[in-house]
């Protein structure tokens, strides 16, 4: 299998869409109904342009096809979150989700590279601790399973 990566592109709008259409839901709905859902609102098609001129979005694709997204922007504390890694489930199983992190890693500075899950992520919380992520704190967000924040120290 022959996988591309570059920089996420505002004509890819309606495929990213479609892929967070799927992964959202197959990998959330099991922790807790509704959580996808508050999740696909940030993945309008008309805001996403817009949203990839505000952080590095990188993009894995097959034969044309965007099979994976990774994403980190700056957040209100002015750290970098990686606020998205998501592979499509027919291609996950090929270590795509490492090379989109290292991917990520790449594009932002020496900083603490940060992200979040849900409580109860299980596949989330074993990657970030495969790759060296440490959990920080966990943050109450009702009427949703606590967020897990994790950080991956560069130093």
């Amino acid at each position: 299998m022959n996988v591309e990566t570059r920089q996420a592109r505002a004509s890819d709008a309606k495929a990213l869409r479609a892929l967070v259409e799927v992964v959202l839901p197959a990998t959330y709905d099991p922790i807790h109904p509704g959580y996808a859902e508050r999740e696909l609102l940030a993945w309008d098609v008309e805001d996403i342009p817009d949203a990839l001129e505000d952080g590095a979005f990188v993009v894995a694709e097959v034969q044309g096809r965007i099979i994976g997204l990774v994403s980190a922007t700056i957040d209100e504390q002015d750290r970098f979150v990686m606020s998205t890694l998501h592979v499509h489930p027919d291609f996950q199983g090929h270590r795509l989700g490492t090379r989109l992190l290292t991917e990520i890693v790449d594009l932002v500075d020496d900083r603490a590279l940060w992200t979040r899950y849900p409580e109860g992520d299980d596949n989330a919380a074993a990657f970030c601790e495969r790759h060296g992520f440490v959990v920080a704190e966990t943050v109450d967000d009702p009427p949703f399973p606590p967020q897990v924040w994790a950080r991956l120290d560069r130093n």
